[in-house]
């Protein structure tokens, strides 16, 4: 995965919501700092891997109230974490783990290597990113993890202004609206 891949899908992403909308564009984070990101690291116990790293130093900080990007991908009630947000998910999944571990190891409930990139507001839902592979998979409540639902990070991001594009078109089928320049998914 290059740097430039995951920072040109990012930055197309942030594009079409500053010219389609606005309001939505609006709660997109401002970068995380390297000394942040290394001490977030530090306090769980993981390496990030690049293209993570990399987009959390394009719009990882959460020092507001809410610590997410609101709004930007399909789901509902599911938003970008910021590197706070991100953590706090972390330590909270990793706490129900421990406390009550997974009967078969080989699929636990939680793994300690896999990091949380888009949750509902209860961290019940959501889609993490797994730093041995990249790859990016999604949890559910009750529900076992599901792997590979992105190849990376960018990937995710891409699927997602594609997605995009469709709406500004008015495609058949789009997956979404604009209504007063905010994006609203359809599930």
């Amino acid at each position: 995965m290059a740097i430039r891949d995951m920072q040109l899908a990012w930055q197309r992403l942030v594009d079409w919501l500053e010219t389609n909308a606005p309001a939505t564009a609006s709660s997109v984070l401002a970068p995380a700092t390297p000394a942040a990101i290394t001490a977030a690291e530090k306090r769980m116990g993981v390496v990030l891997p690049v293209d993570l790293r990399t987009w959390l130093l394009a719009s990882g900080a959460d020092h507001g109230p809410v610590g997410v990007t609101e709004g930007v991908v399909p789901g509902s009630n599911r938003d970008l974490l910021g590197l706070a947000a991100m953590e706090r998910t972390y330590h909270f999944k990793m706490e129900i783990e421990r406390d009550d571990p997974s009967y078969d190891p080989e699929f636990p409930f939680w793994h300690e290597q896999w990091i949380p990139i888009i949750s509902d507001d209860d961290a019940c839902y959501g889609r993490f990113l797994d730093v041995r592979s990249g790859q990016i998979g999604s949890f559910g409540d009750g529900d076992a993890p599901s792997f590979g639902v992105h190849e990376f990070l960018s990937a995710l991001f891409s699927e997602t202004v594609d997605f995009m594009k469709q709406i500004s078109s008015g495609a058949p089928g789009a997956t979404g609206r604009v209504q007063g320049s905010r994006l609203i998914w359809v599930l």
